[in-house]
C-alpha cells in the first residue's frame, strides 16, 4: 500500500483524508455493472468493528457533516473514499484511521443491507439520468470501443438485479488489496507521529480471496468514425476527436514543455472559437479545443462545438475549418504571447498561494498522482521549470506540438441534436465532406496594441472618515463621493485577496413580474464587456491578471465578487469602478443571450432537480419573479433592454461598498480605491429602502411541476413558512433543526426504506426579507412512493413537534455546523461578504460577534419551539412529475 503525508495548516488543526482505489467502474466486467459504486455504499453500511447504521453518527459526532465533510467517488478507473478532519486529536485521528482500515478488509456486507441499498443507488442513478450524461455516455462509447466508459455509465444499474452479497463480496476482495491502495493525510499534525498511526493500522492488511488486474483499455487500430445522438433536452453540440493509446507520466521536464506548448496550443484555438460565437449571425454558442488523456484510458485531443438550435450543420462546418486553419496555417504571436500570459500568471500564483491552499486541495492532488504513477512537483519547481523553458515557446513550436496532438487525423465527429439527423451518420460525413473542401485562410496577426480604456476616473477621491473596529481587525474608510471601502489584512492566504462590492439594492430592485431576469444577470454579466472594449478585447488586455467581471444579484444588493492578488488588486478596483460607469450592454451580448436561452431553459426543464432548483422560492414566494420561474422558457423572454432597465440605475447611483480581506498593503488599497471607485460622480451612501418584500404563498397544494425528462424521475418537497432571519437566536435554532431534520429523512428514506439518495432539509431566511422564510424537505424519489415519502416528512414534523430531540442527536445535527463556522474564522472568502457590509448592515458584525456563542447555546426545548411554533402549519406541498404522454 502506498501512503503519502504532507504537513499543511489551512485549515488550522484539521485535516483531509484520501483513500483511493486503483479500480473502478471499467474494471466491472459484463455481469457486473454498477458493482463499484454499490460497493463504494456499503463501506458506509457496517464492518467488523462498526455496526450498521453507526458510521455517519459517529462521523457526525466528530464533527463532520454527511456529504460535505465525508463522502466517496466512484470514477471509471477509480474509488475514492474522502474524509475532511476538523481536527486531529487522538479521538478523531484514531476514528478516522479506523474507518478507513475497515474499508479496506473489513466490510461485512450484509445481505439484507445489500437488498435495501438497491433502491438507493437506483435513485440515485434517476437524479443523474440527465440528457448531458446519456450524451456524455454515448460519446464515450464511440471515442473508446472496448473501453467500458459509456458503456457503463450508461448501463449503471444493468447489473444490480444479478448482484448478491456474495458476488459483491468477490469483487470487494479481487480489487481492494493493498497493492491497489493509496492513503493520503494532509494537514496539521506531526507526519512522523501520523506515520506511526498508519502503519500500526495497515501494516497487517493482507488481501484476500481471488485478486484482479485493473482493466487495461485495448489498443487496437481504428477508422475514422461518425456517431450521432438525439435527444429533445440536449444542447445540440458538435465533437471532433483524435484519439490514441494512453500514456502513463514520463515525469520528465520534456514532457512538462510538452504539456505547456499542447495548452497553449488549446487556449489559443478556444479562443478563437469563443470570439466566432459573438455574432448574432454565428451558429455557435462557443467553443473549446483541449488535449488530455481521458480516464486513463486513452489520450485525446478535441475541438467542441456548442450548436443553436438546428444548426449542427454549420457549427460542424464552423469547427472542422478553425481545426484545419490552426494545423495548416499554426498560431500568431499575438494568441500565442496571450495564452503565456495567462499559462505564466496561473504557474505564479499557485506557488506564491500554494502554502495557504487547503488540505483538502492538496491531498486530492496527491491522490491523482499516486493513480497515474506521477511526480508530485512542488509549485515553485513547476514555476521555475516553467520560467526555463518560456522562450522555447514560440508560435512555430506551439504549432508543431498541436500538429502532433492531431497527427491521427480527426478519428470521431460526434454531433448531438434535438431530433434524429435526416440522413444520420452519412448526413454528418458528407457536411465534413463538403467543409473539407472550403479553403482555410491564415489567421490575421494581431494589429496595434489598444489601450485600456479605464486607467484614469479623475481626481483621487478624498478620505472623510477613517475608523476601526478593533475586535474584527476591520478598517473602514468612507470617501467624500459616498463610496465606502473596508479592509481587512489576513494572513490565511498569502497573495491572495478575496473581494467583494455590494451596490444598490440588489433583487428589492427588481420587478417581480420578470421572472428569470435575476438568472440572466448572473450569465451575462461575465460575457458582458464595458462601453470601450467588448469581452474578448478585454479578455486580451487583462491577460496574466487575476481579476473578474462578474456581478449577480443578492437580496438587498447588486454583488462583484471573487479573488484578485496584491499586484491586481488596482487593477480589479478599476475594473469594478469602469463596471459601474461603463457596462457595456453590448449587442453581441443580447445576440448570446438569445441562443443560450432555450439551450438553457430546456436543460432546466428536462430533469426534476433542475427544474424544482428554478422554481422553488418563486413559487414559495407567490409566483415572485425576484426569485426563480415555475416555466423555465420564462428565460427566454427576457432580453438586455430589461436587464439594463432594471440594473443600471443601481451602477450608476447606488450605495457601493467594498470589502477587501487578505494579504495587501492597506494604504496602497486605500489610495487605489480613491483613484477608481473614489474618484466616481457623487452618489447616496445610503442604500435604498426595500420596499415590497416578498410574501410567503397562500397556496398549499399540491403544486405540481412537469418536467420533460424520463418519467421515473420525481422530485417532492414540503415547505413550512417561518420568520425572516433578523432574530439570530432563531435563525441558528432553525438551522440546527434543519440538520436534524436532514439526519431524520436519512435515517428513514435512505437508510431503512432506500427510497432515496440525498434527502434534504433547509431553514431558508435572511435579515434582509421582512417576514419571509421556511424550513423545507426536498427528496428525488421513484414517482411510485410519492406519498410514502410525503407521509414520512410529515411525520417526521410531527415527531418534531411533540418530543425533545436527544442530546446525542442535537450533537450530531450542531457539531458539523460549529466545525464549519470555526474553519470560516481562518478562510478570506467567508469574511468578504461581513466585511464588505461593515458599513451598510452593521448588525451583520454583531451576528458574527455573537454566533458561536449562540449557537452553543441551543438546547433541545429550543428546537422543539421552534418546531412547534412552525410546524404545526400545513405546509406547502410542491411535486415535480414527468410531462403527461399526449394522446
Amino acid at each position: 500500500m502506498r501512503y503519502a503525508l504532507a504537513r499543511n495548516t489551512m485549515p488550522s488543526g484539521g485535516a483531509a483524508i484520501r483513500f483511493t482505489i486503483d479500480a473502478g467502474r471499467r474494471d466491472e466486467r459484463d455481469d457486473e455493472a454498477g458493482f463499484a459504486h454499490f460497493l463504494e455504499h456499503m463501506a458506509f453500511n457496517g464492518s467488523s468493528s462498526i455496526p450498521e447504521g453507526q458510521l455517519v453518527p459517529m462521523l457526525e459526532r466528530l464533527g463532520l457533516a454527511f456529504g460535505p465533510d465525508a463522502n466517496a467517488e466512484t470514477g471509471f478507473e477509480h474509488t475514492s473514499y474522502l474524509l475532511n478532519l476538523p481536527r486531529t486529536d487522538e479521538a478523531t485521528v484514531e476514528a478516522a484511521l479506523t474507518i478507513m482500515r475497515e474499508t479496506a478488509s473489513e466490510l461485512t456486507l450484509p445481505s439484507d443491507a445489500v437488498d435495501c441499498e438497491r433502491g438507493v443507488l437506483a435513485s440515485e442513478h434517476r437524479a443523474r439520468d440527465t440528457p448531458e450524461r446519456r450524451r456524455t455516455a454515448d460519446l464515450l462509447s464511440a471515442a473508446v470501443p472496448g473501453g467500458r466508459l459509456g458503456e457503463r455509465m450508461a448501463g449503471e444499474l444493468d447489473g444490480l438485479d444479478t448482484l448478491t452479497a456474495d458476488r459483491l463480496r468477490a469483487f470487494y476482495q479481487a480489487y481492494y488489496r493493498p497493492e491497489n491502495a493509496t492513503l493520503v493525510i494532509v494537514g496539521d499534525f506531526d507526519p512522523a507521529a501520523m506515520e506511526v498511526r498508519i502503519v500500526g493500522h495497515f501494516a497487517d492488511w493482507r488481501g484476500a480471496g481471488e485478486s484482479r488486474q485493473p482493466f487495461v483499455t485495448p489498443s487496437a487500430p481504428r477508422q475514422a468514425a461518425v456517431d450521432t445522438f438525439s435527444d429533445p433536452s440536449i444542447p445540440e453540440a458538435v465533437e471532433l476527436l483524435s484519439v490514441s493509446p494512453y500514456t502513463p507520466p514520463a515525469n520528465s521536464l520534456a514532457e512538462q514543455r510538452e504539456r505547456a506548448l499542447r495548452a497553449v496550443a488549446a487556449r489559443a484555438l478556444s479562443n478563437r472559437l469563443v470570439e466566432l460565437s459573438r455574432g448574432a449571425d454565428s451558429p455557435s454558442l462557443g467553443g473549446q479545443a483541449a488535449i488530455q488523456d481521458l480516464f486513463r484510458s486513452a489520450n485525446i485531443a478535441g475541438v467542441s462545438v456548442g450548436a443553436k438550435d438546428g444548426q449542427w450543420r454549420a457549427a460542424a462546418m464552423m469547427a472542422e475549418q478553425q481545426l484545419r486553419g490552426a494545423l495548416q496555417h499554426g498560431f500568431t504571436l499575438a494568441e500565442v504571447t496571450e495564452a503565456k500570459a495567462n499559462l505564466a500568471a496561473s504557474f505564479e500564483n499557485l506557488a506564491a498561494q500554494w502554502p495557504a491552499m487547503p488540505s483538502s486541495l492538496k491531498a486530492q492532488l496527491l491522490s491523482q498522482a499516486s493513480l497515474s504513477d506521477g511526480v508530485p512537483v512542488a509549485p515553485a519547481a513547476s514555476l521555475e521549470a516553467y520560467r526555463d523553458i518560456a522562450d522555447s515557446i514560440t508560435p512555430a513550436s506551439v504549432t508543431e506540438a498541436f500538429r502532433q496532438a492531431w497527427v491521427s487525423g480527426v478519428d470521431l465527429v460526434h454531433v448531438s441534436t434535438k431530433g434524429a439527423i435526416e440522413g444520420g451518420d452519412e448526413a454528418v460525413a458528407a457536411a465534413f465532406a463538403e467543409s473539407g473542401r472550403v479553403a482555410v485562410a491564415a489567421p490575421v496577426q494581431g494589429g496595434d496594441a489598444v489601450r485600456f480604456a479605464y486607467d484614469d476616473f479623475g481626481p483621487a477621491g478624498a478620505v472623510m472618515s477613517d475608523t476601526r473596529i478593533a475586535d474584527l481587525a476591520i478598517r473602514s474608510i468612507a470617501f467624500a463621493n459616498g463610496t465606502r471601502l473596508n479592509l481587512k489584512r489576513t494572513d490565511f492566504e498569502p497573495a491572495r485577496i478575496a473581494f467583494q462590492m455590494h451596490v444598490g439594492n440588489g433583487l428589492a430592485g427588481f420587478p417581480k413580474d420578470k421572472p428569470g431576469l435575476p438568472q440572466m444577470m448572473g450569465m451575462t454579466m461575465a460575457l458582458d464587456g464595458l462601453q470601450a472594449h467588448g469581452i474578448d478585447e478585454l479578455r486580451r488586455l487583462l491577460a496574466g491578471r487575476q481579476v473578474s467581471l462578474a456581478f449577480a444579484p443578492g437580496t438587498d444588493a447588486l454583488i462583484a465578487a471573487g479573488t484578485t492578488t496584491p499586484q491586481d488588486v488596482e487593477l480589479q478596483l478599476k475594473l469594478l469602478a469602469a463596471r459601474l460607469a461603463a457596462s457595456g450592454f453590448r449587442p453581441e451580448t443580447q445576440a448570446q443571450w438569445q441562443g443560450a436561452a432555450p439551450v438553457l431553459a430546456q436543460g432546466t426543464a428536462s430533469t426534476a432537480q433542475r427544474l424544482l432548483s428554478l422554481a422553488l422560492n418563486h413559487l414559495l414566494a407567490g409566483g415572485d419573479g425576484r426569485f426563480g420561474a415555475a416555466d423555465p422558457m420564462a428565460l427566454t423572454q427576457r432580453s438586455l433592454d430589461e436587464l439594463r432597465a432594471t440594473i443600471e440605475p443601481q451602477l450608476l447611483h447606488g450605495a457601493v461598498d467594498v470589502g477587501l480581506v487578505g494579504d495587501f498593503d492597506e494604504d496602497t488599497a486605500i489610495a487605489a480605491f480613491a483613484r477608481t471607485l473614489g474618484a466616481l460622480p457623487p452618489r447616496d451612501p445610503t442604500p435604498a429602502t426595500a420596499g415590497n418584500p416578498p410574501r410567503f404563498t397562500t397556496e398549499r397544494g399540491p403544486l405540481i411541476l412537469n418536467h420533460s425528462g424520463p418519467a421515473d424521475q420525481a422530485m417532492v418537497a414540503l415547505a413550512w413558512p417561518t420568520d425572516d432571519g433578523s432574530d439570530l437566536a432563531g435563525q441558528l435554532q432553525r438551522a440546527v433543526l434543519a440538520q436534524v431534520f436532514q439526519i431524520r429523512l436519512t435515517e428513514t428514506l435512505r437508510e431503512s426504506l432506500g427510497a432515496t439518495y440525498t434527502p434534504q432539509a433547509v431553514a431558508y431566511s435572511t435579515p434582509e426579507d421582512d417576514d419571509f422564510g421556511y424550513l423545507g424537505t426536498l427528496a428525488s424519489v421513484d414517482p411510485a412512493r410519492l406519498e410514502a415519502a410525503t407521509g414520512i416528512m410529515r411525520s417526521i414534523a410531527a415527531e418534531l413537534v411533540g418530543a425533545e430531540v436527544s442530546a446525542d442527536l442535537l450533537q450530531r445535527a450542531r457539531q458539523p455546523i460549529q466545525e464549519g463556522m470555526r474553519a470560516e474564522q481562518t478562510q478570506n472568502g467567508s469574511w468578504s461578504s461581513i466585511v464588505a457590509r461593515a458599513h451598510r448592515n452593521p448588525d451583520h458584525l454583531d451576528r458574527r460577534r455573537r454566533r458561536d456563542a449562540v449557537l452553543a447555546a441551543i438546547m433541545p426545548a429550543d428546537l422543539q419551539a421552534q418546531a412547534r411554533r412552525f410546524l404545526t402549519e400545513d405546509p406547502v406541498e410542491i411535486r415535480v412529475v414527468s410531462k403527461p404522454v399526449e394522446e
